[in-house]
């Protein structure tokens, strides 16, 4: 064994080292000036050198394409390796958005068989017009498991990724000066390239459905779970409009007490790190989420009470299967987490405030315009409410 590291130790393999806590085998190499570290999956030396070489093979692979591109000489294949790359190492990219991501870029490769060996001033606007056309109706040619034919066709959201993935692949030979106009962004000269998503109507909970199912999910917490944090984790998103993966953001030094505001960590778009009010049901839900972790800590013996300034909110990221055991139990229609988020958009809009507020708290960049599309039902029902109000004193 060679040169002991902090936490490493080099083997007689170049590029192989191991972790001494936990003894498995990693790969290191440097693209471009960065380290590439690559888990190898073993403790087991022999493993690990056979498994390295695999590795090592891909790492070429990435160092080849990395160049062409930058020389303005790769092909498409070349921009599907950055692309890869960078989405795996985008640290802006929740894990979900990243599948998403790798998923499209395969699905372009399998509907577009030799698009890999083009070069990017090959793939002209009517190539992906023609591309597009062939994707919405023969689909990717996916069999199901038991079926004898191929699905025909793709969902909107299936073909938009793909087109969007294609886009931003051309996006990268455009800033390396391989092309001067992406043919992707072109509109085309008949129809939309895109695949028009039909909106679905928003069938949201009442609030007599809502009210009832707090307390059967906080029953939850005597048969062993965390019912009540899971309530409150809820009631929290009923009353911020946070998307569930912003909730485990929140820590406690986002509330600024004295001027009774919530800061949002966000992450979807530059507009979701937001600023909100604190809504007296919000305070009031912190107060009584302070008292019960500083009772708990208080009563377990060297507790922590997790309130700490860096500490998050909740001591849980989600809680699908608490809602759906409640829902179950009650005999209502299933809540998702972010029927929460349409709630609090709902109420905010029926309690008065204009579109653009809402859409500020949601952490909407639109100013307004999808919340005008999606919750136009409601607006229309509210609407009628408010109507009777008006008297008109029979001026006429």
């Amino acid at each position: 064994m060679g040169k002991k590291t902090t936490g490493w130790e080099r083997t007689a393999v170049q590029c192989l080292l191991r972790n001494r806590k936990s003894g498995r085998y990693y790969g290191r190499w440097v693209i471009s000036g960065k380290q590439k570290w690559v888990s190898l999956d073993t403790d087991v030396f022999s493993v690990a050198k056979l498994r390295l070489t695999d590795e090592a093979s891909k790492v070429g692979r990435r160092r080849g394409s990395r160049n062409a591109v930058e020389t303005g000489a790769g092909t498409v294949g070349d921009l599907m390796a950055v692309y890869e790359e960078r989405t795996k190492a985008n640290a802006d990219l929740r894990p979900t958005s990243i599948a998403s991501r790798l998923v499209a870029l395969k699905k372009v490769r399998k509907t577009w068989p030799g698009l890999a060996a083009l070069k990017p001033s090959q793939v002209t606007h009517p190539a992906v017009v023609a591309w597009v056309s062939r994707f919405k109706a023969e689909g990717t040619g996916y069999v199901p498991p038991g079926a004898k034919t191929a699905l025909q066709g793709n969902s909107p959201t299936s073909v938009n990724r793909a087109i969007d993935t294609l886009r931003r692949l051309m996006d990268i030979a455009l800033e390396r000066g391989a092309i001067f106009t992406n043919p992707v962004s072109i509109k085309p000269t008949e129809g939309r390239l895109k695949k028009k998503v039909q909106r679905k109507e928003l069938i949201l909970p009442s609030t007599a459905d809502v009210q009832r199912l707090f307390p059967a999910m906080e029953a939850n917490g005597s048969r062993g779970g965390w019912g009540m944090e899971a309530a409150d984790f809820c009631r929290f998103m009923a009353f911020t409009g946070c998307r569930v993966g912003e909730v485990p953001r929140v820590t406690w030094s986002c509330l600024d007490w004295d001027n009774r505001v919530l800061h949002i960590p966000g992450f979807k778009t530059d507009t979701s790190d937001r600023t909100i009010p604190m809504f007296t049901e919000l305070e009031k839900l912190l107060q009584r989420l302070i008292e019960r972790r500083t009772a708990a800590a208080a009563y377990a013996v060297g507790g922590k009470p997790f309130l700490a300034p860096s500490d998050p909110l909740f001591r849980i990221s989600e809680c699908q299967k608490t809602i759906d055991r409640a829902c179950a139990e009650l005999g209502i229609q299933r809540v998702t987490h972010h029927d929460f988020r349409h709630l609090f958009a709902t109420r905010c809009i029926e309690s008065g405030v204009d579109i653009p507020t809402v859409a500020a708290w949601l952490g909407h960049a639109d100013g307004g315009a999808l919340l005008m599309k999606t919750y136009s039902h409601h607006r229309r029902a509210h609407s009628l409410v408010q109507a009777a109000k008006v008297n008109f004193g029979g001026a006429f």
